[in-house]
């Protein structure tokens, strides 16, 4: 059986990327594993008016919300003894995870089923589907 050395978990707030979570923590224990905690703040489809942005403040409420549901990934996996790093990324979700894993040698990318944070309102189409169709890293998706 391959081993995973990394393993990334996709963490956007819903219940299916915590439950993604607790399955990536399982098999990081089992295989000695770093855990890569990631969270994307969505800021590839922010509303544009006449070339004039609405970021800047959505844009901090976005990563509020990313920072928060990080840290309450972090807090979960500091209770075992699985290494791990956190990371936000801005972009475009379904682009930076499937780029990120490639460019840090993750062998496995553990998804949520569907996600249901604030920001998939932006969502444009399932993010796990599309990671799914455009990475050749092992992908588990967990309901």
């Amino acid at each position: 059986m391959k081993m995973y050395k990394k393993i990334l978990v996709a963490i956007d707030g819903s219940q299916s990327s915590y439950n993604a979570l607790d399955a990536a923590l399982k098999l990081a224990k089992q295989f000695d594993s770093e855990l890569y905690l990631v969270s994307v703040v969505n800021t590839a489809n922010l509303p544009m008016n006449v070339g004039v942005s609405y970021a800047p403040g959505l844009t901090k409420d976005l990563e509020d919300s990313a920072r928060k549901d990080i840290k309450k990934a972090t807090d979960i996996v500091s209770q075992t003894d699985v290494p791990y790093r956190a990371v936000l990324l801005d972009g475009e979700p379904r682009e930076e995870l499937t780029k990120f894993p490639k460019e840090e040698g993750i062998d496995l990318i553990v998804m949520g089923k569907t996600g249901t944070s604030a920001f998939t309102r932006f969502f444009v189409g399932s993010v796990t589907r599309y990671v799914s169709e455009h990475t050749d890293i092992n992908l588990l998706v967990v309901a």
